[in-house]
């Protein structure tokens, strides 16, 4: 029997959610499923990946998610926040393609239309990278449980309105996946719990399946490599902190950090030095109470792989992560990550197994998981080839593409 076809349609093949997908793609390929992606924003040169090729269709992509955002500029909206109201022609690049499954990633930002989730005709599987399918728009409800509901008067846009953008969106969603065949896939089972508390797919099938890496790529390197690349001292401890705009976007808990390292400049002799990538140096830089070492963004696997690698811990204090690929790629590296123990990152750390699980945001404790690894060389090297063997075990971008490939027979079967 032919393995099913999937399209995976995502926003952009590069980010944070574009590489998860691509992860996926790439792991379909390895294990001979014809996978193919669709995006709206295309930075690679892989051929099985299609985006917009006329002047105009690429100019439309690159002016959607402007008018997506047209009316949220009469509310006080965060960045992280879609509404997707912007009719698209999706469903009829689909069918060129004539794929058996259609499986839907990160489609906010204007991607495609909230309504148009039933125009595929075909079975769909989406899978949830933060908690926008399941709201009237915010990427994270941040404590709020309207999407249960209906939406509306949302905190996020400061809105006294029952009837504003939230519940709109939310309402379309609901009717378009009332009508399809959808299977919800979440990377952890927090994101599973709310999927099945949401008032859009309360009646959908919800299973749990991880974001993968390829450990080929991820592996541990010479310490010394990493650190004469990127111009990193010798003889101290380094902890890195990074992320996509790790510095401007309030979710990664930047602000967490500083406190956490002002309490632990206070705590500890063998002081350490701070690494930061996926920005560069601001003009007015934060006060971290530490050496700081700006590393920039990377734009290359390999380049990631070396840089967990050169540091002795790596740390991601958010305050939510839909799964924390951060955190696998660390500790596919061999580096143990300290982590507050709540949302995707509380499921995959195993408290001073393969790394350090801080109360949630009590930062206190976040410097006291910090100065656990640094103090203790030995302990910290056993818990990272501990943290390198648990994402060889259940993180593999092949062994999470046979999971997906299973899902997919069974839907179509």
């Amino acid at each position: 029997m032919q393995s099913p076809r999937p399209l995976l349609l995502t926003a952009n093949d590069t980010g944070g959610a574009g590489i998860a997908t691509r992860r996926i793609h790439e792991g379909l390929r390895e294990i001979n499923v014809d996978s193919k992606m669709l995006v709206r924003n295309k930075g690679t040169d892989d051929p099985t990946i299609q985006a917009p090729t006329t002047k105009f269709s690429k100019a439309l992509s690159r002016i959607r998610p402007q008018l997506d955002s047209l009316p949220l500029r009469l509310y006080d909206a965060s960045e992280e926040y879609s509404i997707n109201w912007v009719p698209d022609r999706l469903h009829k690049r689909v069918e060129k393609i004539n794929p058996d499954i259609v499986h839907l990633n990160w489609v906010g930002g204007g991607y495609m239309s909230a309504g148009s989730i039933d125009s595929f005709n075909r079975p769909v599987v989406w899978r949830l990278a933060d908690m926008w399918p399941l709201t009237g728009g915010c990427h994270y409800a941040d404590g709020c449980t309207r999407y249960r509901s209906s939406c509306g008067k949302c905190p996020q846009l400061n809105s006294s309105l029952s009837a504003d953008p939230s519940r709109i969106t939310l309402k379309r969603k609901k009717q378009a996946v009332e009508q399809a065949n959808v299977t919800v896939v979440a990377t952890t089972s927090w994101l599973a719990e709310s999927a099945r508390e949401s008032s859009i797919f309360k009646n959908c099938p919800v299973e749990v399946i991880p974001n993968g890496l390829n450990t080929d790529i991820f592996k541990s390197f010479d310490q010394s490599i990493g650190r004469g690349i990127f111009g990193l001292p010798s003889d101290v401890p380094l902890v890195l902190f990074g992320a996509v705009g790790p510095l401007s976007n309030p979710r990664k808990g930047h602000d967490l950090l500083v406190d956490a390292l002002r309490t632990l400049q206070r705590d500890i002799n063998n002081e350490p030095e701070l690494v930061v990538f996926g920005t560069n140096e601001p003009e007015k830089p934060s006060d971290f109470g530490f050496e700081t070492h700006y590393i920039g963004y990377l734009n290359d696997e390999e380049s990631l792989a070396l840089l967990y690698s050169a540091v002795d811990v790596m740390i991601v204090p958010s305050r939510y992560e839909g799964f924390g690929q951060t955190v696998t790629e660390a500790m596919a590296c061999g580096t143990p990550v300290v982590a507050f123990d709540t949302t995707g990152p509380g499921e995959i750390i195993d408290h001073k197994e393969t790394g350090y699980l801080a109360s949630a945001y009590d930062t206190k404790d976040l410097a006291n998981g910090i100065k656990f690894l640094v103090a203790n060389p030995e302990q910290r090297s056993q818990l990272g080839k501990q943290a390198r063997n648990k994402v060889l075990e259940q993180y593999q971008y092949t062994r999470v593409a046979g999971e997906y490939l299973d899902l997919y027979e069974r839907i179509i079967e």
